[in-house]
């Protein structure tokens, strides 16, 4: 695969040794390896990133300044562990699917120093098929040895210096992955002792891992921080780079939002624009079920090759109807749900984006008060319901600000540090249908998609034979009342149950997604946070 090539000088140039050549570099025409044929760079770049120098015939022509930074880096590269491959390709060589070198940012021609960043296994998309070539960025001609490592640096998301060694953002990077926040280090509650599997008909004796106790004995959760709006110093190093669930205090009770928007005002300004709200019997708007339920599971099969892939083929989860009509019917529903008049039925305009269906209401949301501006914002929602629903047990890959206008919310959260704990993996998903004629709801929608960010069980009575790892986990509870906001750091684990408020009736929040600080691959039980790279510069 390695093949040895030659520098081949030109016939009116003569090679000398000079102060450039450092590193080892040796400026004899001597025999050297590491022409990658691009077969064997596409296996390597499964599980690494590859910078390599682009010749013709696996020789060297002519040594040129970005020729001698590059040597450098990879003789920089045989002596200490960057994470980076760096070797030579030739520019007539093919992909396996006999394509010719091409790159994302131009034409490929020789002299080029090009960045293959690691093929990411696509955990998402169960089809996904592993690629037979690969599209470089191009470097350019980099004159120094500084200009090359920083470009490997950002392509490649490593951070090593010209001597080998991690460079300042990569300590504090190491610092920070050593110091995240876990909810074991504050508590010695675990999920077994505080959710019960199965309680009796009086609801006064429960027993959970095989034990016997009184609800009155289960013993209570750790609490988030309760603190008063901090500066975004304080929030960066104290929250958002420990990962660290908090709530802000006294934070809404100033936005035009917290006293415009009761259902009275939301009915006269908004009434006639056109929603998407959903609809479940009790309120649970997600639900792990068995497949065998569901009506059309004859006729939706999913291959073998996926369920295969799936650790849980046999459960489902079941998506709450949908119903698309204006707001004024959405809360004709809600206000007969909270009053009475309609029974068996829960309903939520949930993770609505206002700058789609309500643009306008976003003029009466202050969210420079916040700390938002430390990160890009990606969405911005409404949650508006009649305060009896519950959101098991999930994550989201973004950081989150939900904002508590009416009502509370019990947030109960998991880290996200052992997450084979919580059984993370793909689940088919079903949708259920509601006859307002008959006002019913039908398991008819099992559908051959899946969904890969809830739990395949159910907190409130977990099956413990089943899934015996979740009664290690450590949960926590964050309950969020009005006027108060609660920062959920990305993927972790939160299942969320609401309250209305006593005189209105409903349960009212915004919410909004960033940029997240912490990522990684999912649904992937194994695959743990790292630094965003689009954060880098703050470290």
């Amino acid at each position: 695969m390695i093949q040895d090539f030659k520098i081949k000088p030109s016939s009116t140039t003569t090679i000398i040794c000079s102060l450039a050549c450092v590193f080892y570099l040796t400026c004899a025409v001597d025999a050297l390896s590491g022409c990658f044929k691009l077969d064997f760079l596409l296996r390597r770049a499964r599980s690494t990133c590859v910078v390599a120098y682009v010749t013709d015939d696996c020789q060297i022509s002519e040594q040129t300044i970005g020729y001698i930074s590059f040597q450098n880096l990879r003789n920089l590269s045989l002596n200490h562990e960057l994470g980076v491959l760096v070797g030579f390709v030739d520019i007539k060589d093919s992909w396996p699917d006999k394509t010719m070198l091409t790159a994302t940012n131009g034409t490929v021609k020789n002299g080029d120093v090009l960045l293959f960043e690691k093929v990411q296994k696509d955990y998402i998309d169960l089809e996904a098929t592993i690629p037979e070539s690969l599209d470089p960025d191009v470097l350019g001609n980099t004159q120094t040895l500084e200009d090359l490592i920083e470009l490997v640096n950002r392509g490649c998301n490593t951070y090593f210096t010209a001597t080998g060694s991690l460079s300042r953002q990569g300590l504090h990077r190491e610092e920070i992955l050593g110091s995240m926040f876990h909810v074991k280090n504050i508590s010695n509650v675990q999920s077994k002792d505080a959710f019960l599997q199965k309680c009796f008909q009086d609801d006064q004796f429960c027993y959970a891992d095989g034990k016997s106790q009184t609800r009155a004995n289960i013993p209570k959760l750790p609490e988030c921080e309760k603190i008063d709006l901090p500066s975004k110093t304080d929030f960066f190093n104290n929250y958002l780079k420990k990962s660290k669930p908090v709530i802000f205090k006294n934070v809404l009770q100033n936005w035009p939002a917290f006293t415009k928007w009761s259902n009275e005002y939301l009915r006269e300004k908004y009434g006639q624009k056109i929603v998407k709200f959903q609809l479940t019997p009790h309120g649970e708007f997600e639900r792990i079920e068995h497949r065998n339920e569901w009506g059309n599971q004859n006729q939706i099969k999913l291959p073998k090759f996926l369920t295969d892939k799936m650790p849980f083929p046999d459960l489902v989860m079941a998506r709450p109807a949908a119903k698309v009509g204006n707001l004024s019917f959405f809360l004709d529903i809600l206000e007969g749900v909270s009053n009475g008049s309609i029974s068996n039925l829960s309903v939520y305009f949930e993770y609505a984006s206002i700058p789609e269906f309500l643009p306008e209401l976003e003029e009466d949301i202050r969210e420079d008060t916040l700390l938002g501006d430390i990160s890009k914002r990606d969405q911005l929602n409404i949650w508006l319901g009649d305060g009896q629903t519950v959101g098991k047990m999930h994550f989201d890959g973004s950081d989150n600000f939900l904002c508590q206008m009416r009502g509370k919310k019990q947030v109960i959260l998991i880290d996200p540090h052992s997450n084979h704990q919580l059984y993370e993996g793909h689940i088919q998903e079903a949708t259920m249908s509601y006859n307002f004629s008959s006002h019913s709801f039908e398991r008819q929608h099992l559908l051959d998609e899946t969904v890969y960010v809830w739990t395949p069980f159910d907190i409130s009575n977990p099956d413990y034979s089943r899934f015996p790892l979740f009664g290690e986990t450590y949960p926590m509870n964050c309950t969020v009342e009005e006027g108060e906001v609660l920062f959920i750091p990305s993927f972790w684990w939160h299942e969320v149950k609401s309250f209305p408020n006593v005189t209105e009736g409903r349960n009212l929040a915004i919410n909004f997604w960033y940029e997240p600080f912490f990522e990684r691959n999912y649904p992937c039980p194994e695959c743990q946070l790292d630094i965003n790279p689009t954060y880098r510069d703050m470290l």
